[in-house]
Formats: C-alpha cells, structure tokens, sequence
C-alpha cells in the first residue's frame, strides 16, 4: 500500500515540475499539492516507516513546499483582489494601486521558487523521491495487513481533526484545523488510490476537503483584507475591499459548523 501511494504521488510531483517551472496556469498549485500530499500521507503513516528516514524527506519537502507556496499564495491573493475590485466597483487606477505590486511580487516569489526547484538541494531532494518511490524504507510494522494499517491511520487522522475543532478559539486554532482536515483528506484520499478501504473512507475525505476549503476561503480573505490595508488603509478603494473581505471571510464560517457535523457523523459511521 505504502509504495502504491508513495510511488503515484512522486509521478505526480516528477510530472508537474515542468509546468509548475514554466507558471502555466494552476502548475504550481498542482505541484504544491501533491508535495503536500506526499508530506502528509508519510506524516499518516509514519509508524510504518523508518522514523529518522521519513523525518528528513518530510523536512526538505516542507522547504520546497513552503517555496512554491510563496508564489502560489501570491497568485491566489492577486487573483482574488482582482475579483474584490470587479466586485465593488474600482476604477482602473485604483485596481492597479492595488493589484500590480500582487503581479510584480508573484513574479519574484515564482522566480525564487524556480531556483529552489533547479538548485542542487531541489535536485538531492528528487533524487530521494525516486528512491523512495522504488522502495520506501519500511520498519518492522510495515508487515500488518494493509487494510488494517489503513483503517487506524484514517481513524487516527480523523479523530485528530475532531480534536483540533474542539480548540478552535482563534485564528492559529483555525489554521491548525484546517491543516489536520487536510491531512485527514489527503490520507482518505492515499488509501482509496491504493484500492482499500470503501465508501465511507471516500466521504469521509470530502467532509475533510470541505472544511479545508471554508477555512482556506476564511484564511484567504483576512489576508487579503491585511494586505489592502497595509497599502492604502483609509482609502475609499481600500474600505470596499475590506468590506468585501469580511463578507467573504464570515460567509466561510457560517458554513463551518454544518462541515464540523458531517465530519463527526462520518467519522461516526466508521464504527
């Protein structure tokens, strides 16, 4: 099961780093996700692997994550500035005050990344990747029935998504949440491409991808809205976006509860 999910998701990542170099559209946010993914199936799974193995690859993908993820983040926020400022109204002079330096910082945020991507630490960390896609280094646990193995591991990331909710009293809390649901989705997600498990490990994945997304929406929208105000707080262009940001950012929210239900109902089920 291991170098079934292991060995797809570093094919994904050898596929998607021409793309992502070349910024085609949505490539580094392909590439990204599946670092991700990577970096949280062995995070899912790590009992079944050599501990100190698995801790160094999950370090050097974080870096290269972190790095595509300054310019995907960028792309994200210009892209919703853009739909901000067609949404309230504003003029082509204060669209541009607003979105051009988004433009010029993803543009240097990309070219970093790119450099990360062909530098000799980018080419080491691939060259790992390929060896561990042939033979991911195994501990001795790695003999249970997979299905077994399968079963706790979502149980054990789900239950740990239930618990993150239950703290959720702020704005790290919610980013804490929002990355324990992706973790759960993504390890759903492992074990289904790997043929185990069934239906209620697959919605079980949705209800996690559906509270990533309200709480990437809610994350994304304070952002932008910090954004707009460090460069032209008080503006009349600046106080509609925010406003627009906020309404955005409460909408997500509002959703969050009914998404917290389906995940215990779901997790529930698993019984």
């Amino acid at each position: 099961m291991l170098s079934l999910a292991v060995g797809e998701l570093v094919r994904r990542i050898d596929d998607g780093v021409p793309a992502a170099i070349a910024d085609e559209p949505e490539a580094v946010h392909r590439l990204r996700t599946s670092v991700r993914r990577l970096r949280n199936v062995l995070a899912a799974f790590r009992r079944y692997l050599d501990r100190d193995a698995t801790a160094g690859l999950r370090a050097e993908l974080k870096v290269w994550g972190d790095a595509l993820g300054r310019a995907r983040d960028l792309e994200v926020r210009a892209a919703q500035l853009a739909e901000a400022a067609d949404a309230v109204g504003l003029d082509e002079e204060d669209r541009s005050a607003l979105v051009d330096e988004l433009h010029a910082a993803h543009e240097r945020a990309h070219a970093q990344a790119v450099r990360w991507t062909r530098s000799r630490r980018g080419r080491e960390l691939r060259k790992a990747l390929a060896a561990w896609a042939d033979a991911p280094p195994l501990a001795d646990r790695a003999g249970r029935p997979a299905k077994k193995a399968a079963r706790r591991a979502v149980r054990r990331q789900a239950d740990r998504t239930l618990e993150a909710a239950g703290r959720l009293d702020g704005p790290e809390a919610a980013h804490a949440l929002r990355k324990a649901a992706r973790r759960l989705r993504h390890t759903c997600d492992a074990v289904r491409s790997a043929g185990l498990l069934g239906g209620r490990t697959k919605a079980l994945g949705r209800a996690g991808h559906r509270i990533q997304s309200l709480l990437g929406d809610h994350r994304d929208a304070l952002l932008l809205a910090e954004h707009v105000r460090s460069q032209a707080d008080g503006s009349p262009a600046a106080d509609a976006v925010v406003g627009w940001c906020q309404e955005r950012s409460l909408a997500a929210l509002a959703d969050l509860p009914a998404a917290l239900a389906d995940l215990h109902a779901r997790r529930e089920a698993l019984h």
